[in-house]
């Protein structure tokens, strides 16, 4: 099997026939490697005249003298062939070799097996366990496939949501009733969102370094949100935020407050000429203490103009938009004011968008892997799961030697494998 180097051109026209890509195997992403410091290449596999196999791969310095290889998310090719597995591994082994590569790595976005939205095996389900088989007989090293997060690899949990051939109603049908009924909130309290633009991550940004500490994870930098606009263009990211529109919530609830004052006036009149109406007076009680309720409302609304203004910020998402999904890459929450419910605003909003825009699938991206209360990660699941979002396992990371008795004393001292 011949390898040969590949315009970015012709890698881009090689995505464009494939339709289970990731936005981490873009060329947009290879000319993010490339000003970070890496050697970027892009390359086709031929055997009998045909192209079997492509990939992008970067390269960086290791020891000074030698290189470390990574393929994010893996080659293109089909893994189920082992002998064409075996046969591009070699050859591509025998490239990086004289490019002075120690070691390889990839991560393919391939399923290991099926699993539910509750994180169970589906019985009878699909499985890829041959593709483990295969690349493990080409002579890659399978890292250890454990659950909990880490942040030196790229998630190997995911969440998503299938959305191909459905309504936005069958979707919201799907979700869970807690679900739903925090959607409802959300629209009861008016938030609404907005798109923001590139001049406004430090929103995004203050607010997920204020979640990363209340929730102890490592947030990512503002010039990683700004980075993957210069890279990705508007087209494909989009970030949004939810707020609290004040002034039309106070006219919600003045309007509430109007009718349920006058709806009180009425049952005491009614009681004053039909005394003793059991009906009536259960009426009554609920209605004061809606009104009650109410006026707290109202003056806390007052108090709220005072500190923030017109509007309360509730949430701040990042999106990738690529291939045929949306990923929901970054997240982050106002936890003292939770209870309207800023992140659903977003999330349905997106939904609904990817479903308007003909995307299949909505990623929801990143889990730990556990599916018990209490574990870690629990929350986030849980969350994602209320959207009816599956639980996708990936096959994890692979190592392939191209030089074994260095990678021997490198692994000696790093102790990757």
């Amino acid at each position: 099997m011949q390898i040969k180097t590949i315009s970015v051109h012709k890698y881009h026209e090689y995505l464009d026939t494939v339709h289970e890509k990731e936005f981490l195997q873009s060329d947009y992403q290879g000319v993010k490697f490339s000003q970070r410091g890496w050697e970027v290449e892009y390359i086709e596999a031929i055997k009998d005249g045909k192209t079997v196999a492509f990939s992008m791969i970067a390269c960086m310095p290791l020891m000074k003298v030698f290189k470390y290889c990574y393929i994010p998310r893996g080659f293109f090719m089909d893994y189920h062939s082992k002998e064409d597995v075996i046969s591009f591994t070699s050859s591509l082994k025998e490239y990086l070799k004289k490019k002075n590569v120690i070691y390889a790595e990839i991560d393919p976005c391939i399923e290991f097996v099926q699993r539910d939205k509750d994180g169970n095996i589906v019985e009878n389900g699909y499985d890829n366990k041959d593709v483990v088989e295969n690349l493990k007989a080409a002579g890659f090293l399978h890292l250890p496939m454990k659950p909990g997060y880490d942040i030196s690899k790229e998630c190997r949990w995911i969440s998503v949501l299938d959305l191909k051939g459905k309504t936005k109603e069958e979707i919201f049908k799907e979700f869970s009733y807690q679900t739903r009924q925090d959607i409802r909130t959300y629209e009861k309290y008016c938030v609404k969102t907005r798109v923001l633009n590139e001049d406004q991550l430090d929103v995004l940004d203050e607010m997920e370094k204020e979640t990363s500490e209340r929730q102890d994870f490592e947030a990512m930098s503002l010039d990683f949100y700004k980075d993957l606009y210069h890279f990705y263009g508007k087209s494909h990211i989009e970030t949004v935020l939810s707020y609290l529109d004040l002034d039309a919530y106070a006219i919600k609830m003045q309007s509430e407050f109007d009718k349920t004052s006058k709806d009180i006036e009425k049952t005491k009149a009614f009681l004053e000429a039909n005394p003793g109406n059991v009906k009536k007076e259960k009426r009554l009680k609920t209605d004061e203490e809606y009104y009650n309720s109410l006026q707290k409302k109202l003056s806390h609304i007052e108090e709220l103009k005072q500190e923030y203004g017109k509007e309360i910020p509730l949430a701040c998402c990042l999106f990738v938009k690529y291939g045929h999904q949306i990923v929901y890459l970054v997240g982050s929450s106002n936890y003292e004011h939770r209870v309207f419910r800023g992140p659903y605003a977003i999330q349905w909003k997106m939904i609904q968008e990817a479903i308007d825009e003909g995307y299949d699938l909505y990623n929801f991206y990143g889990i730990s892997g556990y599916f018990n209360k209490g574990e870690e990660g629990f929350g986030v699941f849980d969350y994602k799961r209320g959207y009816n979002a599956v639980v996708r396992e990936y096959i994890g990371n692979f190592i392939l030697p191209c030089k074994p008795f260095i990678f021997k004393i490198y692994n000696n001292l790093k102790h990757i494998y």
